[in-house]
C-alpha cells in the first residue's frame, strides 16, 4: 500500500496541468472533429509517362491520360466546407531517357476557384514559376492548365514550393545551433508528427512566434525564417534582446496537414486557427499548455505574440486600438517602424477586437497583450518577404529593448 501511494505521489509529481484557461468568444465556431477523406497514394503511367503523389506534400486525387502527352487531374480538398485554398502537388518523370513535353489540366472541387500559380523544380528544393506563355487559367478561373517539359529525372510540380515537416525539423534544428538556442518536441499531432519548438534567448520576457496553421501557407512561413534567422544572428542587437527576452517559436502547428497535402485543415478535419477557445483539437491543446505552462514556471510575461499565414496580399491583423491591453503601443511603434526603414512600403493594418477564436484573440484573453496575424501574400516575391521579415524583427527587438 505503501509503495502504491508513493507511486502516485511520484506520477503526480511529474504532471505538469494546464495554465491555459479557455474562452468564450464572441463568435464560436464548432472544432469537434469532421470527417476525412484520405487521399489514396498511386502511381499512374501511359507509354513512359509516369505521375505520382507518393511523397510528403503530394495532392492529386484523379487523373487521366487523354492521350500521351495531354493529363487531367481532379484536386479535392480533405473534406468540406472549407477554405478555398486548393493546394496541389505531384511529379512525373519519363523512363524511356527522353524528355517530354507535357500539357496539364486541373480541375478543382465543387467549382472551387484557381488561387496558387504552377511551379516546377527539378530538385524539390530550387523552384521557378511557369512563364505566362506556359498558362492557361479558364475565363471563369475553375480551371488552369499548363505546359512544361518532364525529365527523365523527376519533375516537381507543386502550388507552392514543398516545405515538409522534415524540412522544417532541419531548419529548426540550425536555427537552434545558436548558443542561446535549443530545440524540443512539446507533443505529438493525431498522427505522431511531432510538434516542434525553438527556444531562443534567457530574458525574462517573452515573445511567441507561431506558423503553419494552414498548410499551403508557405510564404508565411518564410516571413517567420527570416524573422527567426533576424532574431538569431549574433547581432549587437541579437545579442542585447536575447539576454532581456526569451523567444518561444512553433514553427509548425499542423505537421499532418502538411505531409497530407491538405488545403487547409488537421487530421481531425478542423481549421486550427478557429480553436483557441476550448482547445478540441491536439495540436492547439499542447501548444496553448506549453506556453502557459512555460509563462507559468518562469514567472515570465508575454510582451508579444505573432502568427504567421498567407492570403492574397500582405496585410496585418491587428488588435482594435480600443482595447485597454498590456504593451498596447507596440503595434504602431512596430509597424511604423517597418513603414520607415523599407522604401516606398505603405503597412496594410487591418485592426479588429475579439471575434472568433483565432491565435489573436488568444493572446489577448491570455495575457492581456496585443495579438498580430502577419499576413504575406500568396504571390509576394521571395526577395521582399526576405527583406520584411528581416526589417520586422528589427523593429520588433527595437521596440521592445525600449518598451519599459
Amino acid at each position: 500500500m505503501r509503495a502504491s501511494l508513493i507511486g502516485l505521489a511520484l506520477l503526480f509529481s511529474r504532471v505538469v496541468f494546464s495554465q491555459a484557461t479557455t474562452y468564450d468568444f464572441p463568435n464560436p465556431i464548432d472544432t469537434n472533429d469532421k470527417e476525412i477523406t484520405i487521399q489514396k497514394k498511386q502511381t499512374f503511367d501511359r507509354n513512359g509517362l509516369f505521375v505520382d503523389n507518393k511523397f510528403d506534400g503530394a495532392r492529386l486525387n484523379a487523373l487521366e491520360f487523354v492521350n500521351d502527352s495531354t493529363i487531367s487531374i481532379q484536386i479535392d480538398p480533405e473534406n468540406s466546407p472549407i477554405n478555398p485554398s486548393p493546394w496541389y502537388a505531384f511529379r512525373l518523370w519519363t523512363n524511356n531517357g527522353e524528355s517530354k513535353n507535357v500539357t496539364i489540366t486541373i480541375d478543382y472541387f465543387e467549382n472551387v476557384k484557381h488561387r496558387y500559380w504552377p511551379k516546377i523544380s527539378d530538385d524539390r528544393k530550387s523552384w521557378s514559376e511557369l512563364d505566362e506563355s506556359q498558362v492557361s487559367v479558364a475565363a471563369d478561373t475553375l480551371s488552369v492548365t499548363f505546359s512544361f517539359n518532364v525529365k527523365p529525372d523527376t519533375t516537381w510540380v507543386a502550388a507552392q514550393p514543398l516545405e515538409t515537416s522534415e524540412d522544417v525539423r532541419a531548419w529548426s534544428k540550425e536555427i537552434a545551433s545558436n548558443k542561446l538556442g535549443s530545440f524540443d518536441v512539446i507533443g505529438k499531432s493525431r498522427m505522431e508528427k511531432d510538434l516542434m519548438h525553438i527556444k531562443l534567448g534567457k530574458g525574462k520576457k517573452t515573445v511567441v512566434l507561431i506558423s503553419r496553421q494552414h498548410p499551403p501557407e508557405v510564404t508565411g512561413y518564410y516571413a517567420l525564417k527570416a524573422f527567426v534567422e533576424r532574431i538569431a544572428d549574433d547581432s549587437k542587437l541579437s545579442k542585447k534582446f536575447l539576454k532581456k527576452y526569451t523567444v518561444h517559436i512553433y514553427p509548425l502547428l499542423n505537421p499532418d496537414g502538411v505531409d497530407m497535402g491538405h488545403w487547409r485543415h488537421n487530421t481531425g478535419g478542423i481549421d486550427l486557427n478557429r480553436d483557441w477557445g476550448y482547445y478540441r483539437q491536439p495540436e492547439i491543446k499542447q501548444t496553448v499548455d506549453h506556453i502557459a505552462n512555460t509563462v507559468k514556471q518562469n514567472n515570465s510575461e508575454v510582451a508579444a505574440g505573432l502568427d504567421f499565414h498567407s492570403t492574397y496580399y500582405d496585410v496585418y491583423y491587428t488588435t482594435s486600438r480600443s482595447m485597454e491591453t498590456k504593451y498596447r503601443n507596440f503595434t504602431d511603434d512596430w509597424l511604423s517602424y517597418i513603414e520607415s526603414n523599407i522604401d516606398g512600403y505603405e503597412v496594410n493594418d487591418q485592426p479588429s477586437g475579439l471575434g472568433s477564436p483565432v491565435s489573436k484573440g488568444w493572446f489577448i484573453t491570455q495575457f492581456n497583450i496585443p495579438g498580430i496575424t502577419y499576413e504575406i501574400g500568396d504571390d509576394t516575391p521571395p526577395e521582399f518577404i526576405e527583406k520584411k521579415g528581416k526589417v520586422s524583427a528589427e523593429g520588433m527587438m527595437k521596440v521592445l529593448l525600449e518598451t519599459k
